[in-house]
């Protein structure tokens, strides 16, 4: 096999950068599609299992879900949602759309979803073939095929699949026009990017990204011309995301609960004014971004003793330095790539400092394939430098690929360790398989999303008493239970009584976290409070438990 003979790489102002050494190209034509088509399989097949699979929502789904299933497509554009909840209005005009044509149910609402999933798939292939050499881009399809988060989230009832498929397209839209000159085709560029900020609000920072890359570079040449019209893509997307957030990214600014919880809960705001503390930030988020959302670290079972190599075996210190690689030799190669592709990350990063924007596992989705193609980068050059020959490649690729490909794996074999993986379903038919005519069902506050949307979409057979949301209202837990006297009064001449709770969830959504002090202290799980006093009320007789969610019956005395 005869090395392929590389032409010396140029800067951004067009000098020649120092010779790299011969780079030989492993992999046939024919041997990287079949890898990739492969991979491509593996990928579509954990999609399509998951989705017939047909798991409960999640408690994110129901929030969102209980308002496509309750609003038409003017509700949705114009009133405010319950559980204060948001999404791109291409999003929810898309999943109200088959929600129309299929029902209420969560295969409905989660198609759209899987759509972009798959759309996703299949377009990164041209995307990674553009950055890449054939041997990265296998890596990269295999690992955006194989990644359970991104899995996940395919076949996820809420927008981060859409947020993920409108980062490659704004890729495949960047590798079509980059050269572009014409009106016509800069204005197509345009308005193509523009539309997906409908359906994804943090494609913003990836346009940005793109416009303030292929900017730059004009600047640094004095192509003047190019920088005046590179101001017409520029221009309409920059009116498409004002459009979109005068109209609904706005209306979301008081939500200073949920900025609370990012930034107690999971640390999702860079300190960058404390420097000691955002460089330990950025290390730990590097590392857990790895995990989620780009799925590559072998989950482990952390009750077992590893002897030290855990983080070994999740291989970490492999993944961290070869994408540190790729972007060194992505920016020695083409500094305007460099800027198109790292830029996204900047903005996400300084946008997540002014506490703007989560930098956390599902809202960083839309990077992935930005990470991951720095990734196959790496390992590119890693292989093409150091070790020219297939095996190296292949083992390499095994070593990269295999974590993901037995995260996946496992998912598949046992149903109940997938993602996220939640049981409201279960709880609520348990109900209603067993629920006799004249049966009191009294819904904790935290599951009444649960019950909402099961109630309407499955059309269960028991109307239920909602629990009242007291708590932030009552002072001790006597308080608290004088409070629910009026929902108690449901219960008065019934012989059965059934409570349906989640044990978890300790703080409604709006609150903020662990508020009030009280009920955090003294009335938790929650439900034990409830059950204490049910007791009094009469014998417990049946009892369900899956996760953390829970149903008692009561015989009333």
């Amino acid at each position: 096999m005869q090395p392929l003979v590389k032409r010396a790489p140029r800067s951004l102002v067009g000098w020649p950068l120092p010779a790299a050494p011969r780079v030989w190209a492993p992999l046939s034509a024919r041997t990287q599609r079949a890898l990739i088509y492969g991979l491509l399989g593996l990928g579509v097949f954990f999609r399509l299992f998951h989705f017939f699979n047909n798991r409960s929502f999640f408690i994110d789904e129901l929030f969102l879900s209980v308002n496509l299933i309750k609003m038409n497509f003017r509700e949705l554009a114009t009133l405010p949602f319950e559980y204060e909840q948001k999404a791109p209005l291409g999003y929810l005009w898309a999943a109200r759309f088959f929600v129309a044509l299929f029902g209420q149910q969560e295969p409905a609402l989660r198609l759209f979803s899987l759509l972009c999933g798959l759309g996703t798939l299949f377009l990164f292939v041209p995307v990674a073939r553009g950055f890449l050499r054939s041997w990265g881009a296998v890596v990269a399809v295999g690992a955006l095929a194989l990644a359970y988060p991104a899995i996940y989230h395919a076949v996820e009832a809420k927008q981060y699949s859409a947020e993920l498929l409108a980062t490659v397209v704004a890729l495949w839209l960047y590798l079509r026009f980059q050269q572009a000159h014409s009106i016509a085709a800069l204005v197509a560029w345009g308005l193509g990017g523009g539309l997906l900020l409908w359906f994804s609000f943090p494609t913003i920072f990836v346009l940005a990204g793109i416009g303030v890359g292929l900017w730059c570079r004009a600047l640094l040449l004095r192509d003047w011309q190019r920088c005046a019209r590179l101001l017409i893509p520029g221009v309409l997307w920059g009116v498409s995301f004002g459009l979109v957030y005068y109209f609904f990214v706005a209306n979301y600014q008081d939500s200073g609960w949920l900025a609370y919880f990012f930034k107690i809960k999971y640390a999702g705001y860079w300190p960058l004014l404390q420097p000691v503390a955002a460089a330990k930030w950025l290390v730990l988020k590097t590392y857990a971004f790895f995990t989620h959302p780009l799925g590559l670290l072998l989950e482990v079972d952390n009750s077992r003793h590893y002897f030290g190599l855990k983080h070994v075996l999740k291989l970490g210190w492999l993944y961290v330095p070869l994408t540190g690689l790729g972007a060194y030799y992505c920016f020695r190669k083409s500094p305007q790539n460099f800027l198109v592709l790292g830029l996204p990350v900047v903005f996400t990063l300084l946008a997540s400092a002014a506490n703007q924007y989560p930098f956390h596992q599902r809202f960083t989705l839309f990077l992935a394939p930005i990470a991951l193609l720095a990734l196959a980068f790496g390992t590119q050059q890693l292989v093409g430098r150091f070790f020219p020959r297939q095996a190296a490649f292949y083992g390499l690729l095994g070593l990269l690929l295999v974590p993901s490909l037995a995260n996946s794996t496992r998912q598949v074999i046992d149903p109940d360790t997938f993602y996220n993986r939640e049981y409201y379903r279960e709880a609520m038919f348990f109900v209603n398989d067993r629920y006799r005519a004249g049966d009191a069902v009294y819904v904790y506050w935290n599951m009444r999303q649960a019950y909402d949307y099961y109630h309407a979409a499955y059309h269960l057979k028991y109307p239920a008493t909602k629990a009242r949301f007291v708590k932030n209202q009552s002072t001790s837990q006597a308080h608290y239970l004088q409070n629910l006297r009026p929902d108690f009064a449901a219960f008065r001449g019934k012989k059965r009584l059934w409570f349906i709770y989640d044990r978890n969830n300790r703080d409604a959504i709006g609150d903020y976290v662990d508020q009030p002090a009280w009920y955090h202290a003294q009335a938790m799980p929650p439900g034990r409070l409830l059950n204490e006093h049910f007791s009094k009320l009469g014998t417990a007789v049946a009892h369900f438990r899956k996760g953390y969610y829970e149903v008692v019956l009561y015989e009333l005395d």
